[in-house]
């Protein structure tokens, strides 16, 4: 049996200044769509625990806030004003790390997804 693969192209709709938040946005993923994201005419606001390494701030996001999303009030802060909010943010590490810390990185990453969606929520 041959399955044939077919792709759909999906067209990104106008930003029109629109703000958007990435939270993770300093992650390479959260990066590359706030690019796309700013190219086609969103306002970008990206939000990581730790700068990007992979583009300089103005090729992927308007505002870069260096701030950490398990706090609810950090949160909330950057989804002011937002009509579009992804979550791409969490707390992770290599195979070592994260079998050694199971526990933590699930509360945390559940802190980050709980805060996102409630900021999200009010804005």
């Amino acid at each position: 049996m041959r399955i044939q693969a077919t792709s759909k192209t999906f067209d990104l709709p106008q930003g029109d200044g629109r703000k958007v938040c990435i939270a993770g946005g300093g992650g390479f993923i959260g990066s590359h769509i706030g690019k796309k994201l700013k190219e086609n005419g969103w306002y970008v606001i990206a939000v990581g625990w730790r700068e990007n390494e992979f583009m300089n701030k103005d090729d992927f996001c308007d505002e870069y806030i260096l701030g950490d999303v398990r706090k609810l009030e950090v949160a909330v802060d950057v989804c002011k004003g937002c009509t579009q909010v992804y979550n791409l943010a969490a707390h992770m590490g290599g195979m070592g790390f994260v079998r050694s810390n199971e526990s933590v990185l699930s509360f945390n990453n559940t802190a980050i997804s709980m805060n996102i969606l409630e900021a999200a929520r009010r804005n």
